[in-house]
């Protein structure tokens, strides 16, 4: 080792041609120098180093490594040969500013330096980490989080821009067993372990696909009393840990899909007419409700009565209609004037009979089918009025009333389209009426809110942290947990977006006052993203993918994604696409590391190669937020997550019970 701390000079240029650079290194140096900075490896492959002219200074990557033999001798016979490095260059800082691409070419002969900490700094941009709040110096923001150790330069710690990291959507990759749980937890307690001016207007929704980030957050607010954390596990009754409803009315076509497995040709339109109809029977719009719900009943009965059914089974499907279904119009008392009088079976005669009458049977026989018909005829109108109940959000129902809806849209359906709807449907109505029955089916309520803006504030609202456990639901169940909670966030982000500008016209600094007070910012955290932010899931009835919505939109509505997979070529190219940082663990399948040298153009081969060979807990940190790709090695979480792995030998070889 050579120790010299005032020069950090260790070789010069010996070669510039067609854009590839290559150094000497002094052959005084032996393989690390002592700097002010620390101990720094010389030519360590993945380092940096600097080259001073007299306006700016040149910033190049160590890129290869070579022996190069002087004449008449040996490999490895020092010192008669020398070691030669090749360089990448990367861009240049002037006047204290880092900018990539440089404006000319180095110059033969001249040194390259080691590089210093201030010069990393101002190569990641993070000189100001910490501003000061007005005017004092003992409380400050973060504006770089320091995330890590550099693996390259000793004790250098690695930062992050926070309004560039956590202000864009990123993405964290690696094979199981890597460091991603552990990565996510550490910097989330990082950013609420702050007390002075701390992160509470922070809002993270963790999707625990696992079960593991409880014991990691729990004791934030131990550390951090300003801080407040939720912890909710989904689907759980039987512990300590909050129970959880989503709003089974804020389901869509294509949730319900999901869930009952719902066939595209046959199934599906049956679902979206259920929708409608429990809109309908359940919404507050009472003009327009009321004509399409008597055009629903009129239509279904003159579809049953009409059909090649038996009499009494019709009659059957009728009563039941008309007694769970009904309005003032046309209900089980409605009265019917008849033009003569008909034979009742032993009520005799009558002239004047109710609609539970009208759809009776008399020994086995309708007695007034045409004045039945012609009185349902009265009340078909538009067709379009469905259109209306599409547009109609936040109606209020359970999930007996969806089933009871479900069985309607079966029998409208039926009058109004094939007799064997119902043939066809049958498997669905039974996966529904399961579903209903099960403990996954308990996830989905009615609420105590009456709107998804109320649902959402109750969530987020004075929370800095909520962590949701999934891990107890199956696959469809989970992915339509959270795609309805994403489209919740959504939903109310861009409500809170539009009333701050109702009525009002307001100067940039009041709207930013206005944003930051109510439009704050949701940051939704999703583990094991490949099982619910697939690629090609299903085609959407809504027109649109919510995820992908999301990472298109959500961003100016101040609602950012994270996604966290150890299977980055499973998941949606668009939401890929739309990540501005990525945080990449060890990763080893061929496919995941083409996938990922597709989706982030901007990071060459030599990079990606590194993702192979990478140990636990460090990762590659890449993207808006750094300047440069940075190798980092991530502390442990303290305390750990629920991820450990399983320790084999221990669980395979212990005592045997003395009672066995």
């Amino acid at each position: 080792m050579v120790t010299n701390l005032g020069s950090r000079t260790i070789g010069k240029l010996v070669s510039i041609r067609n854009g590839q650079i290559i150094a000497e290194i002094s052959s005084d140096l032996g393989e690390y120098v002592n700097t002010l900075d620390g101990i720094n490896f010389v030519g360590e492959v993945g380092s940096y180093v600097t080259i001073h002219d007299f306006d700016r200074d040149v910033i190049a990557e160590v890129s290869g490594i070579n022996e190069e033999l002087k004449n008449g001798y040996q490999k490895f016979e020092k010192p008669n040969s020398v070691k030669q490095v090749a360089l990448n260059l990367l861009g240049e800082i002037h006047n204290d500013t880092f900018t990539f691409g440089v404006t000319r070419l180095p110059r033969l002969f001249m040194e390259i330096n080691l590089i210093s900490t201030q010069e990393l700094d101002t190569i990641l941009n993070v000189n100001n980490a910490e501003p000061s709040v007005g005017d004092s110096s003992s409380e400050t923001y973060i504006n770089a989080l320091s995330i890590g150790k550099s693996i390259i330069f000793d004790n250098y710690q690695v930062k992050i821009n926070l309004n560039n990291f956590f202000g864009y959507h990123f993405a964290v990759f690696g094979n199981t067993g890597a460091g991603k749980s552990n990565t996510i937890a550490r910097i989330i307690q990082k950013i609420f372990s702050k007390t002075n001016r701390s992160a509470s207007g922070a809002h993270i929704i963790m999707l625990d696909s696992n079960g593991e980030y409880d014991k990691a957050f729990n004791r934030i607010t131990v550390i951090n009393p300003e801080i407040r954390y939720r912890n909710i596990k989904v689907g759980n009754s039987g512990d300590s840990t909050e129970t959880f409803q989503i709003p089974v009315w804020a389901l869509s076509v294509d949730d319900w899909a999901i869930l009952l497995n719902a066939s595209e040709k046959t199934q599906i339109p049956v679902l979206r007419r259920a929708i409608q109809i429990v809109k309908a029977f359940h919404s507050d719009n009472s003009e327009i409700i009321n004509k399409l719900k008597n055009h629903i009943i009129a239509s279904t009965i003159i579809g049953i009565a009409t059909n090649s059914d038996s009499s009494p089974s019709s009659s059957d499907k009728m009563k039941s209609l008309i007694t769970r279904y009904y309005t003032d119009e046309l209900n089980p008392q409605t009265i019917m004037q008849l033009k003569k009088p008909v034979e009742l079976g032993q009520k005799g005669k009558k002239s004047r009979i109710t609609l539970m009458e009208a759809v009776s049977t008399y020994f086995g026989q309708f007695v007034v089918v045409d004045e039945l018909i012609q009185l349902c005829q009265n009340y078909i109108c538009e067709a379009d009025l469905f259109t209306s109940i599409n547009q109609i959000e936040d109606v209020v129902f359970d999930f007996s009333d969806f089933i009871e809806a479900m069985k309607f849209a079966v029998l409208y359906e039926g009058s109004v389209s094939s007799q064997r709807v119902q043939e066809y449907t049958a498997p669905m109505v039974s996966r529904l009426q399961s579903l209903s029955e099960s403990a996954m089916g308990a996830i989905f309520g009615k609420t105590v809110f009456s709107t998804t803006a109320d649902f959402v504030d109750h969530l987020v609202r004075e929370k800095q942290l909520v962590n949701i456990d999934v891990s107890s639901m199956d696959d469809s169940t989970g992915e339509v947990f959270i795609r309805v909670l994403s489209k919740m966030i959504l939903d109310f982000q861009k409500i809170r977006k539009q009333q701050t500008h109702i009525g009002t016209k307001l100067n940039e600094n009041e709207e930013k006052e206005i944003q930051t007070e109510s439009i704050y910012p949701i940051n939704l955290i999703i583990e094991e993203a490949h099982r619910y932010v697939a690629e090609n899931r299903f085609h959407s009835e809504l027109g649109f993918d919510i995820f992908e919505r999301v990472a298109k939109e959500g961003r100016k509505f101040r609602f950012l994604l994270g996604i966290s997979s150890q299977r980055p070529s499973e998941l949606s190219r668009t939401v890929v696409s739309q990540c501005s940082n990525f945080i990449v663990h060890r990763v080893q399948n061929p496919d995941d590391l083409s996938y990922i040298s597709r989706m982030v153009p901007y990071i060459n081969k030599g990079i990606i190669d590194r993702l192979t060979y990478l140990k636990t807990g460090s990762a590659l940190v890449f993207g808006t937020a750094i300047n440069i790709p940075t190798l980092t090695e991530f502390a442990s979480a303290n305390p750990k997550t629920d991820s450990d792995s399983a320790e084999i030998s221990k669980s395979w070889f212990h005592l045997k019970n003395k009672t066995d």
